[in-house]
């Protein structure tokens, strides 16, 4: 798992990368990246992306402007201590100890992971306030969704090469992320 690369690519730079190409990242850059800064990532993505569902909810009266700023800090959560756990129980799927991956790698690749919902969810919450429109599922599912290619690569790479493993385990991590932000959408609301 150690980089052959010398020279440190800014950390901007390597979340950028991982929405083009994930699996280089993930093979080789991920060691530079500290598991708090991709966390960082995921944390502000769903933050984002809770804030565009809260706008929407607000928008069509459903709900006030206390709960749009509590379902905002939910996102929060969710972006840094659901995403951690996910990527906790898809590395302990992937028996990753076993290929010398370690949770904090998990932690971080999947996390990192989130930059391009991070770059959909700013464009989502500009376009939310700026010309009212509801967004969250068109820019907040699809950055979550935009995710799931960082994910398989991820996973892949914990688990040896299981294609096929990778691509059920990936679609499962996805289904309980946007069915726990669904749920918490509506969660006392």
């Amino acid at each position: 798992m150690k980089t052959t690369e010398t020279k440190a690519i800014p950390r901007w730079k390597v979340a950028l990368k991982m929405i083009a190409n994930p699996g280089e990242v993930i093979k080789s850059q991920m060691n530079q990246v500290p598991w708090p800064y991709s966390l960082l990532i995921s944390g502000l993505s769903f933050t984002l992306f809770f804030l565009q569902t809260g706008l929407d909810m607000f928008r069509t009266g459903q709900m006030e402007v206390s709960t749009v700023i509590i379902i905002t800090l939910l996102g929060l959560l969710y972006g840094t201590c659901g995403v951690a756990l996910i990527a906790v129980l898809a590395w302990a799927f992937s028996q990753a100890s076993k290929r010398e991956y370690s949770i904090t790698w998990a932690i971080s690749s999947f996390s990192l992971g989130y930059s391009a919902t991070l770059i959909y969810a700013l464009i989502g919450v500009i376009c939310s306030l700026t010309l009212g429109w509801n967004t969250a599922v068109a820019f907040g599912v699809t950055g979550v969704l935009w995710a799931l290619r960082p994910a398989l690569f991820t996973i892949r790479q914990m688990s040896g090469d299981r294609i096929a493993f990778s691509i059920v385990l990936t679609t499962l991590c996805g289904a309980i992320l946007l069915f726990g932000w669904a749920g918490l959408g509506r969660f006392g609301f």
